[in-house]
């Protein structure tokens, strides 16, 4: 608690000082956990994924989606693993981007 008070006194001692440079820095604090709290993710089950070529064709139809920020898609388990912004996409979006390049899919949990 002492660091805390000790933090927000200084923060008000500052703002007083260098108004600008203390309400600047906390503005991008807001925006970064604004930010971190929209993400969300979403693993998709695509068997009919042999190749490099269907890992190409995938990507290329998720990612003229907006809002993703992360996609990994794995040959092997043939699982397709997609970090996004959901105030700008959403799972059913995804799920029909891969469907739509031609490929049979499901969510996964």
């Amino acid at each position: 608690m002492k660091k805390t008070k000790l933090f927000f006194t200084a923060m008000f001692i500052g703002a007083s000082i260098f108004p600008n440079t203390i309400n600047f820095n906390i503005s991008k604090q807001m925006t970064l956990t604004e930010t971190e709290v929209t993400q969300r993710s979403v693993k998709i089950k695509c068997t009919e994924m042999s190749c490099d070529a269907c890992k190409r064709s995938i990507t290329k139809s998720i990612n003229q989606l907006q809002g993703i920020k992360s996609l990994d898609i794995d040959l092997e388990t043939k699982i397709i693993t997609v970090i996004f912004d959901d105030e700008k996409t959403d799972e059913q979006s995804i799920l029909n981007a891969v469907i739509g390049a031609g490929y049979e899919a499901e969510f996964i949990n």
